[in-house]
Formats: C-alpha cells, sequence, structure tokens
C-alpha cells in the first residue's frame, strides 16, 4: 500500500542487541573455565597425595622411634629389676672406713681423682679382696663390700669438694639447715612423749616442719637458743606447743640435758611444707598457707607421726636425709656421729 513502510528485519530474527554474546560463545567459556578449574583440582589433589606421603613416612619414622624406646625401657626395666637392694649395713661400713684409714694401709682414695681413674680403682679391688678375706665379713658377697667402698669414697669425695674455699658457704650452709633439721625432729619427739590422751586427735600428723626453729644465740651475757616459730603454724598449734614445752621444761631431767631457750625471736623464714596431710593441715596452717597438694599415703605414713589409741608411737626417722646431711645435723654439744654413714649394697 502507498506510504507503507516494512521493517529490512525478518519477523523471526530476533534483533542483534549489543553486548550480549551468542549462544556458541557462551558455552565456549563455560568449557574454558571448567577445563581450568578441573585442571586446579589435579593439581591441588596432587599436592595433597605428596603431602599426605610425608607425613605417613614421618608416622612411619616416628613407630619405628617408639619401637625402639619401647625396647629400650624393657630392657632397663629387665637390669633395674636385677639391681641389688641398698639399704643401712653399718657393719660392712664401719669395716671399709677402719681398714682404709688404717696406719697400715698404705692405699687410699684420692679424693682429687675421679673412681675410675687407675689408682682409685686399684685402691678399690685392694680393700675388697682384703675385707673378703677377714674372718668377720666372711658370709658377706663381694658385691655388697664392692658398694660399701664405692659408697665410702662418694663420702671422702663429697668432704673434700665441700672444704674447697668456694664451696665453704655452701658447706655452710648445708650444715646449718641439717643441724635446724635435727634439732626440730628432736624436739618432735620430745614433745610427742609428753601429750595427754585428749591432744592426741589434734595432734596427730604434725611433722618436723610444723617445730620451731633454736638457733644459737646469747642474750646478756647467757648463752642459749634463740627460739623462731614457723610464720605459716596455726594458733592453736602454736598454744598446744607452748603447753607441751612447758611440760618439757617443767622435768629437771629435761632441762639439764637441753640449752635454754632464750626467748622467742621473729617467725621462722622457711617455707610451708609443699606436702601435708590434707585433713590435719586444716588445724595446724594457717587457712591461707594450707599446703595446695595432699601428701601420698606412702609418704605420710613415712613423714609424720602417727599414733595408736592406747600409745603414743615414736615418729619415725628422717629416712630422706643423705649420709652427709645426718653427718652435718648432729650438733656437737649433745653427741657425736661419724661423718661415714654408709648406704651398702646387699646381695
Amino acid at each position: 500500500m502507498p506510504g507503507r513502510r516494512f521493517s529490512s528485519i525478518a519477523p523471526g530474527t530476533p534483533p542483534h542487541r549489543p553486548g550480549l554474546a551468542a549462544p556458541d560463545s557462551r558455552d565456549h567459556k563455560l568449557l574454558t573455565a571448567m577445563r581450568g578449574l578441573s585442571r586446579q583440582l589435579a593439581r591441588f589433589a596432587a599436592d595433597v597425595n605428596d603431602q599426605l606421603t610425608a607425613v605417613n613416612a614421618k608416622l612411619h619414622s616416628i613407630d619405628e622411634r617408639m619401637t625402639a624406646l619401647e625396647e629400650v625401657v624393657n630392657s632397663r626395666a629387665c637390669v633395674e629389676e636385677k639391681r641389688k637392694r641398698r639399704a643401712h649395713n653399718p657393719k660392712i661400713a664401719e669395716a671399709v672406713r677402719r681398714f682404709h684409714n688404717a696406719k697400715g694401709n698404705r692405699k687410699r682414695y684420692n679424693p682429687e681423682e675421679g673412681l675410675s681413674s687407675p689408682h682409685n680403682e686399684a685402691v678399690t679391688s685392694h680393700l675388697v679382696q682384703a675385707l673378703a678375706e677377714s674372718p668377720d665379713l666372711h658370709n658377706v658377697a663381694r658385691d655388697a663390700i664392692l658398694s660399701a667402698c664405692k659408697t665410702y669414697y662418694e663420702t671422702i669425695r663429697r668432704n673434700f669438694r665441700y672444704s674447697q674455699p668456694d664451696l665453704a658457704a655452701q658447706a655452710e650452709a648445708m650444715k646449718t639447715a641439717a643441724r635446724s633439721r635435727q634439732r626440730r625432729k628432736r624436739l618432735l619427739e620430745a614433745r610427742q612423749g609428753v601429750l595427754s590422751a585428749d591432744e592426741l586427735d589434734f595432734w596427730r600428723g604434725v611433722t618436723i616442719d610444723m617445730m620451731s626453729d633454736e638457733e644459737d644465740g646469747a642474750v646478756e651475757g647467757v648463752a642459749g637458743w634463740i627460739v623462731r616459730p614457723p610464720s605459716f603454724r596455726s594458733k592453736e598449734l602454736t598454744d598446744l606447743c607452748a603447753t607441751l614445752q612447758a611440760r618439757l621444761e617443767a622435768n629437771p631431767k629435761y632441762t639439764s640435758t637441753h640449752h635454754r631457750r632464750l626467748h622467742i625471736g621473729p617467725d621462722s623464714d622457711r617455707n610451708p611444707p609443699n606436702a601435708y596431710n590434707p585433713d590435719a593441715a586444716k588445724k595446724h596452717f594457717k587457712e591461707h598457707l594450707i599446703p595446695q597438694r595432699a601428701m601420698n599415703h606412702h609418704n605420710f605414713e613415712n613423714d609424720c607421726t602417727s599414733y595408736k589409741t592406747e600409745e603414743l608411737l615414736s615418729s619415725p626417722d628422717d629416712t630422706d636425709l643423705s649420709p652427709l646431711d645426718d653427718a652435718l645435723a648432729e650438733s656437737p654439744e649433745h653427741h657425736r656421729v661419724d661423718n661415714e654413714i654408709l648406704r651398702v649394697t646387699v646381695a
């Protein structure tokens, strides 16, 4: 018809819009992206496999080391079972000391050399041979005599070391601490002997750590002891200790064999014990100074004073003191103890 215009685009063809890709172009880009992602996943999987292989190798190495360590531990356990029990044997110790220090014996340990030095090994062999032939020790195994000789060498070596100028201060500090501990032990033993029946329950579990330090001193020219109570002790236990001490000092026999307590000085600077009977600690310690760790049953039985219902039992010995501490702890004003208290091995 005249005057009517027709579009040049076919009716079934959609108009072209800028910025839109053809369908085949979009599919191509999607496939390209998927191929790239697939390659990245493959590389990631390869890296993971390599790392897992390295981890497995390390775990295998650790497993081999653990197996070897278990074998070593088991072998050592067998050796420990075969080791002989160590115990006090004063008879063998005294025999070793006397023979070693006898005027006729020219072979003596040199404390400046190690026990395995040729000279000291020769001394050990000489002592073992001579003592094994002694009539008094004919029933004693050579291993026991050998252990006693080695222990006596350790005593000589230790005394030599502490005689050196650079260790003089340390030796004096050890001597003072050991003497103070021994005095507290004797004080505990004396006080438990004058307890009354109604005081037993409160006193049960008291250790030497709860006793006061007795330090040498003088007041107005009078020599005696300055008493320094532990700062962590409860008032109730302090009052009971004062009562027991008054009973002791009322006995002339006690006062004649003990130094005079001049006066109560400042609190001791000792730290509270790390372990204590948890039930007794509530009564014996100040509330804010109660030890946090409870003492196990074995140590409690060894270190604490225990009692029967009918009678008092003496407190156990200080088995944790070393031979040197035992020797240093004994104050000369009471009694003399040899420095050569030895631990020897018995068959």
